[in-house]
């Protein structure tokens, strides 16, 4: 077995300090990469959130079971589908539909040449 070096251990370490908690569930994960991508194997979604392909198989049952996503069989592959006007499903968020959670977490949109100029600075008064 290797030793890590000094540099690699720290490394390492931060890596798995950064992964201790996130803000996102590993749910809110897969509903996002099926987003992406609806043609995404469960092994990639897997491999994506960082789960094990098994518990990538029991979120994507819970999620189709909760009404957020669609599965349907194509040829061999499964195809999915986001439910975007489904209601989610906790009491303070409840007013809000999948499709706004979507497109809050989804890719950043291109900033324009005129949205990435600075505002001049304001003088205080």
């Amino acid at each position: 077995m290797r030793r890590l070096t000094k540099p690699e251990s720290q490394a390492r370490l931060r890596e798995v300090e950064d992964h201790r908690w996130s803000l996102l569930t590993s749910h809110a994960l897969v509903l996002l990469c099926i987003a992406k991508n609806p043609e995404t194997r469960v092994r990639e979604i897997a491999d994506d959130v960082g789960i094990s392909e098994r518990g990538a198989h029991q979120i994507v049952a819970d999620l189709v079971e909760a009404g957020y996503v669609k599965r349907a069989r194509v040829g061999r592959r499964n195809h999915y589908a986001i439910e975007e006007r489904t209601s989610l499903k906790h009491l303070p968020v409840r007013h809000r539909r999948v499709a706004s959670i979507i497109a809050l977490l989804g890719p950043e949109p291109p900033r324009s040449a005129a949205s990435t100029r600075r505002l001049p600075k304001r003088r205080a008064a």
